[in-house]
């Protein structure tokens, strides 16, 4: 008697092994992979990127303007830092283009090389920025009002710096 529970119990064990092991031949279809260039902060990720790059340019032709605007620049670096964060790419880049959208190098103007007109046109460039940050974290979900909230305010502060 005791033989035959024994068998009983290691042909079930067996049975549902076996049961178990054809569940994976099959196998689930694998997860969908995350698609960062369809998250919908890659647009202001991009454009971050190129008034960072900006700033970077004018501070190359302007070295004058460096205490000025080297904090500013800085804010930019954290900017892109973070919402590379929230999107789930690397904090340094590469970043790829946004899907469905052509890839945005910056201004295509020309960088000034008088201080006047780099503050002017890095205001401009600020007060667009900010109505950009301003938009997304309108339409952005609530988790990530406070990031976009914040990015829109410190765009608001800067084109005052600038003015």
């Amino acid at each position: 008697m005791l033989l035959r529970r024994r068998a009983l119990l290691a042909a079930a064990a067996a049975v549902t092994t076996g049961s178990l092991a054809a569940c994976d031949l099959g196998g689930d279809p694998p997860a969908p992979k995350y698609d960062p260039t369809g998250d919908a902060l890659m647009p202001l990720l991009t454009r971050t990127v190129a008034l960072r790059d900006r700033y970077v340019a004018v501070l190359a032709a302007v070295p004058a303007l460096q205490d000025r605007l080297g904090p500013l620049k800085d804010n930019h670096d954290q900017h892109v830092i973070a919402l590379a964060r929230e999107i789930g790419l690397p904090e340094q880049g590469p970043f790829p283009a946004p899907s469905g959208s052509p890839a945005v190098t910056g201004s295509a103007a020309p960088v000034p090389s008088d201080q006047a007109a780099a503050l002017k046109d890095l205001g401009q460039l600020e007060k667009d920025a900010r109505q950009d940050a301003e938009g997304a974290c309108l339409a952005a979900p609530s988790y990530r009002a406070e990031l976009l909230g914040s990015i829109a305010a410190c765009r608001a502060g800067h084109a005052e710096v600038l003015a």
